[in-house]
């Protein structure tokens, strides 16, 4: 009878090894998925090449960053266009033509809207860190749940080996 609770032991340990190994490949993925994604957008912008290496998994998430981090940006950029309207106004009225003024107001507008995309990529960048120490923190969890489990998967085969020297008869004549 014992021999069968052995068996059945080492069966549980060998199922809750292959869950945790799939869970360890999962997350092994997704830490990867993680790290090319941040590799896309690592310089505030996102290429028609990264979007092709973009992982499936990260693809959503990649096209969400992409539209908020525009819309934030323009909307950041000209919050402080406004803000600096007056002081803008002063400097641009000094030029005299129309076109360089023009070409002055768009050049202070992408550079604030170039300063806004950063911040955003930083945010995004912070996040990323975030999410891949935890991914990292549950690795370690798992890995030291798997050297248990070996642990008691070798302490289980033999007390299994010494059940069945106990039960082998012993013929003497």
């Amino acid at each position: 009878m014992s021999l069968l609770i052995f068996a059945y032991r080492k069966l549980d340990i060998m199922r809750q090894k292959s869950d945790l190994n799939y869970r360890m490949t999962q997350l092994t993925q997704k830490l990867m998925d993680l790290q090319q994604y941040a590799s896309n957008i690592a310089d505030g912008s996102v290429s028609m090449s990264d979007m092709l290496n973009t992982p499936g998994s990260m693809f959503g998430r990649q096209m969400m960053y992409m539209n908020y981090a525009h819309n934030m940006a323009v909307f950041g950029a000209q919050q402080q266009m406004m803000m600096m309207q007056p002081q803008l106004s002063m400097q641009v009225g000094q030029m005299g033509n129309p076109q360089y003024q023009q070409m002055y107001m768009n050049w202070v507008f992408r550079s604030l809207y170039e300063q806004q995309r950063q911040q955003i990529g930083k945010q995004e960048q912070k996040l990323l860190n975030e999410q891949e120490k935890q991914i990292q923190a549950e690795k370690a969890k798992i890995e030291t749940q798997l050297k248990m489990l070996d642990q008691e998967l070798e302490s289980t085969k033999q007390a299994e080996d010494a059940g069945v020297k106990q039960m082998k008869p012993e013929y003497t004549a």
